[in-house]
């Protein structure tokens, strides 16, 4: 039996990376746009790139790990099934419940990996693009400033720069710095300045001045001319990135409001599905054993049909979801669990078709003809 589990295991692989692969560069090429724009219209540098799409990518590896499992299981099993194995390790006293130790092992592993870049992708939860870019550019600011334009940073610094000789470099400097809790608002003037990366144990950003004034709103106006002057903009205070409420943080804030927001309850829906989405591999895992094995008569194509078919409703159900919590109709742990509630109940009842060995067709005679160069006829 050890040689069955190991060489059914090892079917399992294949599939699995090459959907994997596929899934990526699909992915990759859906973000070519995003990454060209960066790479030559903000003059980012390729290693920064980088950086920010392995902020990006651990999201995407959430969701394409349960497919890639899905895509393994299906066509490991039609395969089998394609090639009369089934019947044959039937007919040698070796049951199909008895075949499913490869697949659980192989489905816990795909489960901890969507658990683990899930955990990872919650460091970024929530953050729009730009934010991911503006934590990227907190070693490379003067990136991210535009000449003539008026510069928003941390909706806290608006920068405008005249000219831009380098990168580092500015001449005609203007900066409005808004007040936070009793700092009054700042405005600062000045002929030049230059940006500096602030290393070796002096974390942020600061804008090194020269020949300018700066005046100070407030009870105590203040107007001050100076020959140089230091602007923190990426510092311990300015520049941290605060981190993300946890559930028990998020539900507290909830439960102070008689009728809390809406983006409070959805982000508490998306921190529950960090934990509730890589079930999904599971469930998956196992529905390729009906795709697979039913659709058999149809060929490789009707079983990667009905998985699509799967992901597809797996998918509409987290949007519904999403709409419904948006709505105050359901409760964002409800709505976690409900799309593995439904695809675990279509799961169970099919396996119980396969067990039970009771006949059930899944084809797709009008897909078939025209892959074999048939056509309909009425």
């Amino acid at each position: 039996m050890k040689i069955i589990h190991r060489y059914l295991f090892l079917e399992l692989l294949p599939p699995f990376v090459i959907g994997l692969l596929v899934l990526v560069v699909l992915i990759l090429t859906q973000q070519t746009l995003m990454i060209m724009n960066l790479l030559v219209n903000k003059g980012l540098s390729i290693p920064t790139v980088l950086r920010l799409v392995m902020m990006i990518f651990p999201q995407f590896l959430t969701m394409i790990i349960p497919v890639s499992v899905l895509a393994a299981s299906t066509a490991t099993f039609n395969r089998l099934a394609s090639d009369g194995e089934i019947t044959a390790l039937k007919a040698s006293g070796i049951g199909l419940s008895r075949l499913l130790w490869p697949l659980v092992l192989f489905a816990f592993l795909g489960y901890v990996g969507s658990f683990y870049m899930s955990l990872k992708a919650e460091e970024t939860q929530g953050m729009s693009l730009q934010e991911m870019i503006s934590t990227v550019l907190k070693k490379k600011m003067s990136l991210g400033i535009r000449p003539q334009v008026f510069n928003n940073f941390m909706d806290r610094f608006v920068i405008y720069v005249d000219r831009m000789p380098t990168f580092s470099r500015m001449q005609g400097v203007f900066i409005y710095q808004e007040g936070k809790g009793k700092s009054p608002s700042t405005v600062i003037m000045a002929r030049e300045g230059s940006l500096l990366n602030e290393e070796n144990g002096r974390p942020g950003i600061r804008i090194q001045l020269r020949s300018g004034t700066l005046l100070q709103g407030g009870a105590a106006q203040q107007f001050v001319r100076f020959s140089s002057y230091d602007l923190t903009i990426f510092g311990k205070s300015a520049g941290a990135t605060e981190k993300s409420p946890t559930i028990q943080e998020l539900e507290k804030k909830i439960g102070r409001s008689s009728k809390p927001d809406v983006s409070l309850l959805r982000e508490l829906e998306d921190r529950y599905k960090n934990y509730t989405y890589p079930f999904s591999c599971l469930i998956f895992a196992f529905l390729g054993i009906p795709f697979g094995i039913y659709a058999k008569r149809s060929g490789k194509l009707a079983g990667f049909v009905f998985a699509t078919a799967s992901v597809i409703f797996f998918y509409i159900l987290n949007t519904v979801d999403d709409l419904m919590v948006a709505r105050r109709l359901l409760k964002p742990f409800v709505a976690s669990l409900i799309p593995d509630l439904a695809l675990g109940a279509v799961m169970g009842f099919l396996l119980i078709m396969v067990f039970k060995e009771i006949s059930l067709s899944l084809t797709l005679p009008s897909l078939s003809r025209l892959f074999k160069g048939g056509s309909a006829r009425p």
